[in-house]
């Protein structure tokens, strides 16, 4: 299915969720690097807002198209064109078409 869109491909930063640490018995966050990922980056029209539950998201928000089974998680951050997404659900369609679809929640607080 993402064949179709091969054209629609752009390249993602990636920041998995982790938790920080102690180190020398201080708390330490974690400082994880992003990792670029090729994915289709398509906004949330109002339109499927409808098919969304109630305020969960708002137009603009983000679905994320990843060839092959899952491989984030909620709270990961993508990154595109310096404006950050934190995802929030996901669907696993590796089974019909090899995809996943995440959807993300723009982050105002990483800006």
């Amino acid at each position: 299915m993402l064949d179709t869109f091969a054209g629609e491909m752009r390249i993602i930063s990636v920041v998995q969720a982790t938790a920080g640490a102690y180190v020398d018995g201080e708390w330490q966050e974690s400082t994880d690097d992003p990792v670029d990922v090729r994915m289709i980056a398509i906004p949330i029209t109002p339109a499927q807002l409808r098919n969304l539950p109630e305020g969960a998201y708002q137009a603009g928000d983000m679905r994320f198209y990843h060839r092959g089974a899952p491989a984030y998680q909620p709270g990961d951050r993508f990154i595109i064109n310096g404006i950050t997404y934190r995802v929030r659900d996901i669907t696993d369609r590796s089974f019909e078409g090899n995809f996943t679809i995440y959807l993300a929640k723009r982050d105002y607080e990483n800006q």
